[in-house]
């Protein structure tokens, strides 16, 4: 099946150096990256307000370039968007569903956002969640194939946070694919079907979260403070970084990191966990070489 999004050795110096990945139909891919990985550049791509110097972008079946008007299938809801501050939400609504020939957002999609308390508001007087909230849902009027989300839950409260999450997991089924860029792994987790890992503007992985998360192994996960010496551990892969050193091995190697870390940190009670989608990034950052993985 043809993929609803595709980006093809997408290159833009100094950011971005061959990245390619897709996005099909009935799927959640989320591209993660800290903000020097190159996430932004590629989103200014994506939304035609970049040009790269290589490579190109297809989206539903047309080859799109820098100022070019993106398919009517295709929209995008980035941060930092509003309209002007005396319009209602409610107009906005009409004014779009005019536009796309559409009859607005379906009710379950205007319950996920809470959207209803909104339609009355004008833009100038909404929270910067509530914008947000109100801007994705203007993105979903014309009924698109292909959603692109900028970092849909950042700033916001927990409570908004779940819901627009709650509504992208809607778009997977309801619309066609939707493409997030975003910086959060925790979240990333949670809503992606696939996950495509930036780092220095190249894919460092791709895959599955579980698939991405089993390249670690059969292996536990603990953190201490980076002040304290765990040189000389047995069995276990030891990680530092900046706010935490990271101690990778089985449960009863890092039981015995713990007892022999104990005189050192007094009465610190050590918690022991699984893997998690950040602790893949932290170790597959530390490789020379981008993995190559099958989703």
């Amino acid at each position: 099946m043809t993929p609803l999004l595709s980006v093809t050795d997408l290159s833009r110096s100094p950011a971005l150096e061959e990245v390619s990945f897709t996005v099909g139909r009935g799927e959640v891919v989320c591209v993660v990256g800290p903000p020097d990985s190159g996430a932004d550049t590629l989103l200014g791509c994506l939304v035609g307000a970049e040009e790269p110097d290589a490579g190109h972008i297809e989206m539903l079946g047309v080859t799109v370039g820098h100022g070019d008007r993106r398919p009517p299938g295709m929209a995008a809801a980035l941060r930092g968007e509003s309209l002007p501050a005396r319009m209602k939400v409610a107009e906005a609504v009409r004014l779009l569903s005019r536009l796309h020939g559409t009859r607005g957002l379906p009710g379950r999609l205007v319950d996920l956002l809470d959207l209803e308390p909104l339609l009355p508001r004008r833009f100038g007087r909404l929270t910067d969640g509530q914008r947000r909230r109100a801007m994705i849902a203007l993105a979903l009027v014309g009924n698109p194939e292909l959603v692109l989300l900028d970092a849909p839950t950042a700033g916001l409260r927990e409570g908004s946070g779940h819901r627009v999450e709650r509504a992208v997991d809607e778009l997977r089924a309801g619309y066609g694919g939707v493409c997030v860029v975003l910086d959060d792994l925790a979240q990333a987790e949670r809503l992606a079907d696939r996950v495509v890992l930036l780092r220095a503007g190249r894919v460092l992985a791709e895959g599955t979260p579980a698939r991405l998360v089993q390249l670690l192994g059969p292996t536990f996960v603990m953190g201490v403070p980076p002040h304290l010496r765990v040189d000389g551990l047995r069995d276990v892969r030891v990680l530092p970084c900046a706010a935490a050193t990271y101690l990778y091995g089985s449960r009863p190697a890092l039981e015995a990191a713990i007892q022999e870390l104990s005189p050192m940190s007094g009465d610190r009670v050590w918690s022991i966990r699984p893997p998690t989608l950040r602790d893949a990034y932290l170790t597959l950052s530390a490789v020379p070489e981008p993995v190559a993985l099958e989703a």
